[in-house]
């Protein structure tokens, strides 16, 4: 319980930060990351309990996804590494509904970001803030997939 708040408190104030300041440092990201890859080694379960398989899974699902994204110049390496950090918590499964669900938000704040703050069709708009509720419904429990899980 401890862990998911204070996970669900860090992501929520990287989406913060990255609305206002319109970045996502690496330091802010490297402790996290450091440790739940030492919780993987050494406990053989990730921070939120997920195996290592389902950990590396759901980091290479949200390289795979975002990576295109930031080689064709539309989002940040910031959001690639923010992403790819909370597929490393959740595991795949609830990384792929977390991907999802963000996927929606990045639409919303993009038209949001393009109408109100003067931003083109060329911009990159913050998507910490989506990431970041996204990590909190699925810390929640996750709406859809989790449902899905004991048999996937």
């Amino acid at each position: 319980m401890i862990v998911t708040l204070v996970l669900g408190t860090w992501a929520l104030a990287i989406g913060v930060y990255d609305l206002v300041r319109h970045r996502i440092p690496n330091l802010a990201l490297l402790p996290v990351l450091v440790v739940a890859v030492l919780a993987l080694a050494v406990n053989g379960r990730g921070l939120l309990g997920v195996t290592p398989a389902s950990s590396a899974a759901g980091f290479a699902l949200a390289l795979a996804l975002y990576l295109p994204g930031y080689a064709l110049g539309k989002m940040g390496a910031g959001d690639v590494k923010f992403a790819a950090c909370l597929g490393l918590l959740l595991g795949w499964v609830h990384a792929a509904e977390m991907l999802l669900i963000a996927g929606v938000g990045v639409g919303v704040i993009s038209m949001v970001w393009i109408k109100f703050f003067g931003g083109d069709r060329k911009s990159r708009a913050p998507n910490g803030a989506a990431f970041a509720v996204a990590f909190c419904a699925e810390l929640a429990g996750g709406p859809f997939l989790s449902v899905l899980e004991k048999w996937l």
